[in-house]
């Protein structure tokens, strides 16, 4: 099994911050999401990993290196140009051993079982299957229609309010989740190097040729952290427990939900409030008031605060 990570996309619906950084570089707690993603690859043995970059891609790439330090072997597969999500793959065509490929959005925080989808789609023999989700408007996605056996049928376009209390009537609640095993024979119609999209190519062909393509639910979490107040919401959601993350040795849980880095000093007197977290280096005064549902950056230092939120590495509040 291999892994293809989608990493060039420029992130334009979280800009302010995603302006000097790539969006799959922006920490979730105290370390890039994209080595999240990685570390997540490594717990279920999908070691040779896949790197599309494009945006910024120096920044990934002088992070990540040959992967060595992260227990995995990852090769870069760089965009001169956006060829969407599709055409960035199939520019990895190249590194494909005939594996199978298990397919990531990299906006996508989930505590989604990556050993049981590989499983179900070995099971299935498939030649596609997408993890999908239930959300509750379904109203901004477009849907995907399994059967009984969870196979794909069909994929319908975004629907109104009142299509929408149709489809669920009908039993048509799931999207897709943003993770996918694909055989890389299915690539093998496209040309390299031109724009291809997954949602409007792709996986209708895959349908067209009479291929087989199954539905992978996943009720269990799912967030997709493309806008800042998702982005903000998905730290939250991790201090307090409802995806995995594994703070290693940086940071130690004081009391519950209240997270520290073992680097930072906080000074007899502060008063902090879980859910919360305190970056590396960070120096928090006596004085200082954490509220709930805060994350202070590496190297901040902090003598009062009087509100929640999110603050960058060397922010000042006093």
């Amino acid at each position: 099994m291999q892994a293809v990570i989608i990493a060039g996309g420029k992130g334009t619906r979280l800009r302010p911050l995603t302006y000097g950084c790539p969006k799959p570089m922006l920490p979730l707690v105290d370390r890039p999401f994209l080595e999240w993603m990685i570390n997540r690859c490594r717990e279920a043995n999908v070691c040779d990993i896949l790197l599309n970059v494009q945006y910024q891609a120096r920044q990934v790439i002088d992070y990540f290196g040959d992967g060595d330090r992260f227990g995995v072997k990852i090769r870069y597969v760089e965009e001169s140009t956006p060829l969407d999500t599709a055409g960035a793959l199939k520019l990895a065509a190249p590194y494909f051993t005939g594996e199978s490929l298990i397919v990531f959005n990299a906006d996508i925080l989930t505590n989604l079982d990556l050993t049981a989808l590989i499983k179900f789609h070995q099971d299935t023999q498939a030649d596609a299957t997408l993890t999908l989700t239930k959300v509750a408007d379904i109203t901004p996605f477009g849907l995907v229609e399994i059967n009984e056996q969870n196979q794909v049928q069909s994929f319908r376009e975004k629907p109104n309010a009142e299509q929408a209390v149709e489809f669920i009537a009908q039993g048509i609640d799931t999207i897709n989740a943003g993770t996918y095993v694909l055989e890389p024979k299915i690539f093998d119609i496209y040309p390299t190097g031109e724009p291809l999209s997954f949602e409007r190519k792709v996986f209708p062909n895959i349908l067209e040729q009479g291929l087989k393509m199954m539905g992978f639910v996943w009720e269990g979490y799912w967030m997709d952290m493309g806008t800042p107040e998702k982005y903000y919401q998905a730290q939250i959601d991790v201090l307090e427990g409802q995806v995995p993350f594994d703070f290693g040795d940086r940071a130690e849980e004081k009391s519950k939900g209240i997270w520290i880095a073992k680097t930072a000093n906080v000074a007899e007197g502060a008063v902090l409030k879980s859910p919360c977290y305190v970056g590396e280096y960070a120096s928090i005064g006596k004085n200082a008031h954490i509220p709930s549902q805060t994350l202070i950056g590496a190297n901040s230092l902090v003598n009062q605060a009087i509100a929640s939120g999110m603050y960058s590495a060397g922010t000042m509040l006093v």
